[in-house]
């Protein structure tokens, strides 16, 4: 009786015993399939990051391809703004749209010693502006801010007489009284800008450059009297849109003028022979 007993509860344990195993083996395979279905889902997610970074890359590339597009472009253009039909460029799988807009104001931020140059008369020899009105410096404080003073140095060409006559003047303006001899500007009311001026623009000049000393600062040339100024720079925007329509890329660009080297602002001109 004793060992039926014992057969008995031998047997039973081995009965719970299993159970335990295989609830065990169940977890098991729970927490597998959960891994396992975790380890897809970010392949998955992976894999589709992968083709969305793929695809961004390539509208961006059809994007700058209709930058190039544009610059190769005759920007002799009548009007203020060239806008060709949307197309797909070189094959890309994107529809790129560019447009192409004269600006006739220049408006930014200059390096100490660095010179922005401004057109005054167009690609005809035509000018339009009788006065230009540069506004400058975003600083106000003249004891902790320090202002910039600028230096515009005008270019005027007489072709009247052969050859040409090249002549240069020079004028300076002061945000504040440095005591160096410089004339402090009028402030430039309602403007962002601190201070301001207008200058005269004779028959025969061609353009002009705007130099900031003492100090970095922001200007904006702008035409005071007369027409506007002819286009001082291009506005190239391009935009390019895959053919799903999921991704949109843009670039902009400005295509500035061909302007002369900053040495010029240190050109000595001369109708003779220079003398040491």
């Amino acid at each position: 009786m004793p060992a039926e007993k014992n057969a008995l509860v031998l047997t039973q344990y081995r009965r719970h015993q299993s159970g335990q195993i295989g609830i065990i083996i169940i977890l098991i395979m729970v927490v597998l399939l959960t891994v396992g279905l975790s380890l897809a889902a970010q392949s998955s997610r992976e894999v589709t990051l992968s083709r969305q970074e793929e695809e961004s890359t390539r509208t961006f590339n059809a994007a700058e391809a209709g930058v190039e597009q544009a610059l190769s472009t005759d920007l002799s253009f009548a009007g203020t703004q060239l806008h060709p039909a949307p197309a797909v460029l070189n094959g890309a799988n994107a529809l790129v749209d560019y447009t192409i807009t004269k600006v006739d104001v220049l408006e930014t931020r200059l390096f100490q010693g660095v010179g922005a140059h401004v057109q005054l008369q167009d690609t005809n020899g035509n000018q339009t502006a009788t006065q230009v009105r540069i506004d400058w410096s975003k600083e106000n404080d003249c004891v902790t801010q320090q202002p910039a003073t600028i230096i515009v140095s005008i270019y005027s060409v007489n072709k009247a007489v052969s050859p040409a006559a090249v002549a240069v003047r020079h004028q300076a303006y002061a945000s504040c009284n440095r005591n160096d001899g410089v004339a402090v500007a009028a402030t430039a009311g309602t403007s962002p800008y601190f201070k301001s001026v207008t200058i005269p623009v004779g028959a025969t000049d061609v353009f002009m450059r705007v130099r900031p000393v003492y100090n970095d600062s922001a200007i904006k040339v702008t035409s005071a009297a007369g027409a506007a100024l002819p286009v001082q720079y291009y506005s190239i925007l391009s935009t390019a849109t895959n053919q799903a329509g999921t991704e949109s890329r843009a670039v902009q660009v400005n295509r500035t003028l061909a302007v002369e080297p900053s040495v010029m602002d240190f050109v000595v001109y001369s109708g003779g022979t220079l003398t040491q």
